[in-house]
């Protein structure tokens, strides 16, 4: 859907009646805020992050979109029936896991020069601005199906931290938005980052 489009529809829906309906810094802002929190509960967006492992070095940066890792896989060792070899993520309990210490870099404890791991990640979404709110074409960065559920946090955003009858609304506004989540997964047209798996997804990388 338009950016554009999405404005509109907060103004005359959750923010009809909210002090800041036509402050349209304020409404890009939630707007940001909301499509990251979505993000955050749905995989919208992966990309694939493949690390060549060296020898000697258990440290690699993440990419700069990276937001959190949905699965990982191995080279495929002779014999192994399957196409991916599923690798743990942060599990002190598998010796071949690999752990995330922040979102800046992934830790690899073992190293074999010229090995690789692949690794499946939520990538961040990129911000609009309110020179972008202007634009005709612009669509902004997540389904058409989860505008309710960013529209709900639109109206969450603009309440948050008004007292009285307004607080009553921002804790409706908030209760809106998780069931427009949950509603969306109920239907399966989104999945939850838990219930996401891309194994079947992923052709073979051609590991031996």
């Amino acid at each position: 859907m338009l950016l554009k489009d999405v404005i509109s529809l907060a103004k005359y829906s959750e923010l009809a009646g909210a002090a800041s309906k036509d402050n349209i810094d304020a409404i890009i802002a939630f707007i940001n805020l909301g499509v990251l929190e979505l993000y955050k509960r749905f995989p919208i967006r992966t990309k694939e992050y493949l690390v060549t492992l060296e020898e000697g070095v258990t440290d690699y940066p993440t990419p700069d979109d990276f937001m959190y890792a949905t699965e990982a896989f191995g080279e495929v060792p002779e014999g192994y029936e399957g196409s991916n070899q599923p690798i743990a993520i942060n599990d002190d309990d598998d010796d071949r896991s690999i752990f995330f210490p922040d979102w800046r870099t992934v830790q690899i404890p073992y190293s074999v020069a010229g090995a690789y791991i692949s690794i499946i990640y939520v990538a961040k979404p990129e911000g609009v601005t309110v020179t972008d709110a202007e634009s005709d074409t612009l669509d902004l960065d997540i389904p058409d199906v989860l505008v309710d559920c960013l529209l709900s946090y639109i109206g969450y955003r603009a309440h948050l931290g008004i007292k009285s009858d307004a607080q009553s609304e921002n804790n409706a506004q908030w209760a809106r938005f998780e069931r427009n989540c949950r509603k969306a997964i109920e239907l399966g047209v989104a999945h939850s980052s838990d219930s996401m798996e891309m194994t079947n997804r992923l052709n073979n990388r051609g590991f031996v």
